[in-house]
């Protein structure tokens, strides 16, 4: 058995920051748990194959997950497959009080899952700061009658990141 932590990469795309600064809360706790963790833009990641482990972000517009968060899980498919992958959207259905929101929050992940299936899914509310948001963004908020606001459960987040550390610190069985 090693000392070494596993390294772990936290790949996020996000349009308005609240899909990265939940990245950013995941790798801390991951990195007080025993791993070595980094966030970083699923756009600018090099090299996946790098990690021993992956967790995957993305924010939910208008029902679709981020192209950039699609493009890394097929860039890197084959290697996910490969080692502990998890992922994880952004949406305010996550914010409805009923089981539809989450229900619809998990119904979002399909395009990931047909790529790599995730070893675990996490889904949160995000935050909607129409300051923050592009016209085309503001536009549906305001069809959809959406709050402004920050809907973030920092603590379930948490909560969720803790549960990755056995998860994400298996390592694969080799074949020989």
């Amino acid at each position: 058995m090693t000392d070494t932590k596993p390294k772990v990469l936290v790949a996020y795309a996000t349009w308005a920051g609240s899909t990265a600064g939940i990245a950013e809360r995941i790798a801390e706790v991951l990195n007080r748990n025993g791993c070595a963790a980094e966030a970083m833009r699923a756009r600018d990641v090099r090299d996946a194959a790098a990690y021993e482990a992956v967790v995957l972000g993305s924010p939910v517009h208008a029902g679709r997950l981020h192209p950039n968060a699609l493009k890394f899980a097929g860039r890197n498919a084959t290697d996910l497959k490969s080692k502990p992958f998890a992922a994880f959207v952004v949406c305010l259905a996550m914010t409805a009080t009923d089981e539809k929101g989450p229900a619809q929050a998990a119904g979002y992940l399909e395009p990931v899952r047909q790529k790599v299936m995730p070893v675990c899914e996490g889904r949160f509310a995000g935050a909607y700061d129409p300051q923050k948001a592009g016209f085309l963004a503001r536009q549906i908020m305001k069809m959809i009658k959406a709050s402004p606001g920050d809907f973030r459960k920092w603590d379930e987040i948490e909560s969720w990141a803790t549960s990755l550390v056995p998860l994400l610190s298996q390592r694969p069985a080799t074949s020989g």
